[in-house]
């Protein structure tokens, strides 16, 4: 082994074991959020609703589950009570409650149509900004919660298997098939990346 190929083998092991720790505890709050009726560890009950009803209009239920059916509130708690710094926390925070007073009175007070539609605004015009632009904070909190709810939801059971493709024993190849027989367009579970 020359020295170019053991400091790329040793840059990789760096690299995994700072990852590692993130890992786990992402892997915790997915665990912590199958757990149904489990309190919540980090929000209270009215953060928690709130998050709850943005999440759901990202990822409503429909023919298929869910935001709610598939525990990402939980999710989302257990993530920032057991991955984020306490920066994080403090931004998240700060970030809802300017988010929950951006409809003129609180979230849960809107009716659906305006609650739908503040965070549709937020949301398009987050990603209108340019790069050097620096998010409101009511913004980043639609941000946040979507990033952290597509990564809850489909490292859940009703994600992967009912939402994208999931074959538990993968079978042999077939070649020539047509769509229907080949998942009907669904992406592969194990393909999901997360792109905000």
């Amino acid at each position: 082994m020359n020295r170019r190929e053991w400091l790329k083998s040793m840059s990789t092991l760096a690299v995994g074991v700072l990852a590692a720790p993130s890992l786990v505890a992402v892997f915790d709050a997915h665990a912590a959020s199958q757990k149904p009726g489990a309190a919540p560890r980090f929000f209270n009950p009215a953060q928690t609703s709130l998050i709850g009803a943005v999440a759901d209009i990202m990822i409503p239920h429909t023919d298929t589950p869910g935001a709610l059916d598939a525990g990402v509130p939980a999710f989302i708690d257990s993530m920032f009570k057991d991955a984020y710094t306490k920066g994080d926390q403090q931004r998240y925070l700060t970030a809802m409650a300017a988010f929950d007073q951006a409809g003129g009175k609180p979230f849960l007070q809107l009716d659906e149509a305006k609650r739908k539609a503040l965070v549709t605004k937020l949301h398009t015009k987050a990603l209108g900004e340019s790069s050097t632009a620096k998010l409101s904070p009511e913004e980043d909190f639609v941000l946040m919660t979507k990033k952290l709810a597509m990564l809850g939801f489909f490292m859940s059971e009703p994600g992967c298997t009912q939402v994208l493709q999931y074959v538990a024993i993968p079978g042999g190849y077939k070649a020539d098939i047509p769509l229907s027989q080949a998942g009907n367009g669904k992406a592969w579970a194990v393909e999901t990346q997360l792109k905000i």
